[in-house]
C-alpha cells in the first residue's frame, strides 16, 4: 500500500479553518484540503445564501495568503433529486422519499458521508483525516476517533492542542476568515434545508430568506413526511407572521472527565456504555 495521505476537511466554519491555519503556521504536513459541496439542486447550494456568497471569498483568501487550493467534492445527486426519487421496494414502492426523518437522516449519509467515504476508498493508501473539533467539544472528539481503523485515522489538531471554540475565532480573525454565519448572528451552520433545525433556526430562515422558507413549505405539500415538527411548516409560518419569536435554547453540555478520555474512546469503539 502507498504512503499515507493527509487530508484536511473544512466546512468553512471557524473550527475547521482554525485547524487549517494552525497546521500551516506550525508546518504540520498535509496533502490536500477538501470541502464537500452539498447541493439543494443543480443551481442552488445547500449553504445559506450569505455563506454561499462568502465561500468564494474565503477560497481566494486561502489562495492569496497561504497558496492553498481547495478540492471540492459533490454527491452525484442533489437533495431535491433524492427528495423526489421514488422508493423501489416494500409497501411504499412508488412513493417519493420526501423529507428525511431527523434520526438517521438520509441526506447526511448520501450527500456528505457517502461522498467522503467513496473518495477515501478510491485512494490506494491509508488516510489521516483532519476534522476541526475544538477542545470544548470532547464528546464529538470521542465519537470521531473511536472510528479509527486500518484505512482511516481521524485527528483534530484543535483538540490535541487544547484549542477552544473561542480561541478558534481568534486564530481566524487576523486572516478575515470568520464566516458571516457568526458575524450576522442570524443563521445556523449546516444546510438551510436541514430537518434538524430548531424553531429559532427556522425563524431566522423565514426572516432572512423567506423565499427559501417558502420553498420548504411548498415541498412539504408533496412530501409523505412532514419537515421535522408535529405541525406543518405552513402553520409555523403563520405563527411567525403573527409575531411569534422563538427563543434559542442552549443545550446543556454533558459532563466530561478529560482524564478518562482514552477510557471513553475505548468504550465507544467497542460499542459499550460510556462508564460513569
Amino acid at each position: 500500500m502507498n504512503k499515507r495521505k493527509h487530508i484536511v476537511f473544512i466546512s468553512w466554519g471557524k473550527d475547521s479553518l482554525a485547524q487549517l491555519i494552525l497546521m500551516i503556521l506550525q508546518g504540520i504536513h498535509f496533502d490536500e484540503v477538501v470541502y464537500v459541496d452539498i447541493r439543494f439542486n443543480k443551481k442552488r447550494s445547500g449553504e445559506h445564501r450569505k455563506m454561499e456568497a462568502w465561500i468564494p471569498i474565503a477560497k481566494r483568501i486561502l489562495w492569496e495568503k497561504f497558496g492553498i487550493k481547495v478540492k471540492v467534492l459533490k454527491a452525484k445527486y442533489t437533495f431535491q433529486e433524492y427528495f423526489y426519487k421514488q422508493k423501489e421496494k416494500g409497501e411504499k414502492a412508488g412513493e417519493i422519499y420526501g423529507f428525511p426523518y431527523t434520526i438517521g437522516a438520509w441526506c447526511n449519509s448520501r450527500l456528505k458521508v457517502q461522498v467522503i467515504n467513496e473518495y477515501i476508498n478510491s485512494l490506494d493508501c491509508p488516510v489521516t483525516e483532519y476534522v476541526g473539533i475544538a477542545y470544548d467539544e470532547p464528546w464529538r472528539y470521542v465519537d470521531l476517533v473511536a472510528k479509527n481503523n486500518e484505512k482511516i485515522e481521524y485527528r483534530s489538531i484543535l483538540f490535541e492542542q487544547k484549542i477552544t471554540e473561542e480561541q478558534a475565532f481568534e486564530i481566524c480573525r487576523p486572516y478575515d476568515l470568520i464566516s458571516p454565519k457568526y458575524k450576522c448572528g442570524g443563521f445556523r451552520g449546516g444546510c438551510w434545508f436541514c430537518v434538524k433545525q430548531c424553531y429559532a433556526d427556522l425563524y431566522e430562515l423565514w426572516r432572512e430568506y423567506p423565499e427559501d422558507f417558502q420553498e420548504l413549505v411548498d415541498m412539504e405539500q408533496e412530501s409523505p413526511n412532514r419537515f421535522n415538527r408535529n405541525i406543518p411548516l405552513s402553520e409555523i409560518k403563520k405563527r411567525f407572521e403573527q409575531g411569534y419569536v422563538p427563543k434559542r435554547i442552549t443545550k446543556r453540555k454533558k459532563i466530561f472527565d478529560y482524564d478518562r478520555l482514552d477510557e471513553y474512546i475505548a468504550a465507544r469503539k467497542n460499542k459499550k456504555e460510556i462508564p460513569e
